[in-house]
């Protein structure tokens, strides 16, 4: 592998650089993105587009740098940086005084959207140290991002945890095998079924984590922070429910692109002011777009649901093209797939029974980890579908989620039936090799006019 900086290094810089951007016009757009190049100058365009009204550049500017900047200045301010899986809570983290997370798919999706050869050689870099190329894209890219850190070109996390083991099998393999290169410790909370008895097992074996974490942070989580987190967390979830019930109208006044915002938002500073002014400033667009009747296409012509991961190659060409065509994205596994919760908390012990509440019923690991994964994801993207009023799915079949792969009959005949037309994509969400974005974009424009459209006309005759 060439000696270049790892991806947090690397995103820590452009992230600096977009923290100065203010106003700009839209020919300094312009020129901005011919400067840049097609991969970064298409990630510039999604972000900046006029129809977010800032939205955009507030994420990245109030969460994602910070969120990146925060772990890269630790280092400094003698604080522990804890490297974290996408299902775990940030906010537990976030309750630490000497201690930040740092959130391993996130810093993937900079890799793939942001880094020129984007998440690519990092990901072969794996690979030639003999890592199989069916683990998952979205947490190897960072990961072997961090073996650079011996070396000196990444910042090295202090501790790590691994919160997929049941869900994810991929995901907790090469989180323990960086941990092992590393030499870093790894706190470990696994998910074996849905029952009582095993929510009562995951309990405690979480709350043995979190008195782990504090024996190794050098510091007992205080109770006010602890609180103010959960309480913040309350405040993001009220705000989560009214976007999701603007995503009602149609045409749908909430743009594609704040799912992505909604959900990074979660995986990264949820708990913290900067989450609720995020999801204050989505809800306040999706509700000015709802009262002018904004929508940039023509007409909506198809309102779907995807109902696994969505693609992170090129935000752009997925994400706002649909938007152009008529093709709503309403929402998928990562954002809505968790159904967060208002908690009540008085004290310490409401608070963290909340956290080990939310982590149990995260989004993924939710579906697959229940006691029946394909009937448990069925139920819930029935629910989700019907409660949005989408008329189609569609799921992104990532080469690495062989257990999704294995049940997606299931869930593809359970929506069937229920009128809800599923298409199957195959293809990997951070790395374009695998599946160019022109073929998606073929697959799902066919599938639109060949089975949603066409299918509507059939029932309404």
């Amino acid at each position: 592998m060439p000696e270049i900086s790892g991806i947090v290094r690397r995103g820590s810089q452009i992230l600096r650089t977009i923290e100065r951007i203010e106003n700009f016009t839209k020919n300094e757009l312009k020129g901005l993105v011919e400067f840049l190049g097609d991969v970064q100058g298409h990630t510039i365009l999604s972000f900046l587009d006029e129809r977010h009204y800032g939205a955009g550049l507030f994420f990245l500017q109030n969460v994602l740098s910070k969120h990146v900047n925060e772990a890269v200045k630790a280092k400094d301010e003698d604080k522990k940086v804890i490297l974290i899986p996408f299902n775990f809570p940030p906010e537990l983290i976030h309750a630490f005084e000497n201690a930040v997370p740092l959130t391993t798919e996130m810093m993937s999706t900079i890799g793939a959207l942001a880094l020129q050869g984007e998440g690519e050689p990092y990901w072969d870099y794996a690979v030639s140290l003999g890592i199989p190329d069916y683990v998952c894209s979205a947490n190897t890219t960072a990961l072997s991002s961090m073996l650079m850190a011996l070396k000196g070109l990444e910042l090295a996390p202090d501790a790590m945890i691994s919160a997929c083991p049941g869900s994810c099998d991929a995901n907790s393999k090469i989180h323990e095998f960086v941990a092992e290169y590393l030499s870093v410790p790894e706190f470990m909370v696994d998910k074996t079924g849905e029952g009582a008895s095993d929510y009562q097992l995951y309990r405690r074996l979480f709350l043995k984590m979190v008195e782990e974490l504090e024996n190794f942070v050098g510091e007992k989580i205080d109770e006010d922070r602890l609180i103010k987190v959960v309480e913040n967390g309350n405040k993001c979830t009220e705000l989560f429910w009214e976007l999701h019930e603007l995503k009602k109208f149609s045409p749908c006044p909430v743009p594609n692109m704040f799912t992505l915002f909604s959900c990074g938002t979660r995986f990264t500073m949820w708990g913290r002011d900067e989450a609720v002014s995020m999801f204050e400033k989505l809800v306040e667009v999706a509700e000015k777009r709802r009262r002018r009747g904004e929508y940039p296409a023509e007409k909506e012509i198809a309102r779907s649901i995807w109902v696994y991961t969505g693609y992170y190659v090129d935000l752009y060409d997925t994400w706002i093209w649909m938007e152009d065509n008529g093709i709503t994205y309403l929402t998928d596994i990562l954002n809505s797939g968790g159904f967060p919760q208002v908690y009540e908390v008085f004290d310490r012990k409401d608070a963290l029974e909340a956290i080990v509440k939310t982590a149990w019923d995260y989004g993924m690991t939710r579906q697959m980890s229940a006691d029946n994964m394909g009937l448990k994801w069925t139920e819930d993207f029935i629910y989700l579908a019907q409660d949005l009023k989408a008329n189609c799915a569609i799921y992104c079949g990532h080469h690495a989620c062989k257990q999704s792969q294995a049940v997606f009959r299931i869930l593809r005949d359970g929506m069937t039936r229920k009128g809800i037309p599923v298409l199957k994509l195959d293809g990997d969400c951070w790395n374009r090799r695998i599946t160019p974005v022109s073929v998606l974009q073929e697959m799902i424009l066919n599938f639109v006019n060949d089975v949603v459209v066409k299918g509507r006309r059939k029932r309404r005759r």
